[in-house]
């Protein structure tokens, strides 16, 4: 299935709860391609086949202390502040960025 604009011909409309289609949703950015290119797949795909879709892309966190010294040395660029005063700072920032809610 190219990535392009086509019109189609026929619409099938389809009913889901609000739960369902938010999970459609996850996956189809867990993808990186729309909802509706997930469904179609899913659809047009042969009984008892997987659906020809992009595997989820994992985000990768980076570990350690580059994102803390590159955080410090953006912050430094414009800003008069001490290193040794931002990153207490810039720790906490992060930990709470990455806290689950």
């Amino acid at each position: 299935m190219p990535d392009c604009n086509r019109t189609y011909p026929i619409r099938v409309d389809v009913r889901l709860t609000e739960a369902e289609r938010d999970a459609l949703n996850v996956q189809a950015m867990q993808r990186g391609i729309p909802r509706q290119e997930l469904l179609r797949a899913r659809v047009l795909s042969e009984a008892n086949q997987p659906a020809p879709v992009p595997e989820i892309k994992h985000k990768h966190f980076s570990k350690g202390r580059d994102s803390i010294d590159r955080a410090i040395a953006a912050v430094n660029r414009r800003y008069d502040i001490p290193s040794k005063q931002l990153e207490p700072l810039i720790c906490t920032v992060i930990c709470a960025l990455n806290e689950k809610a």
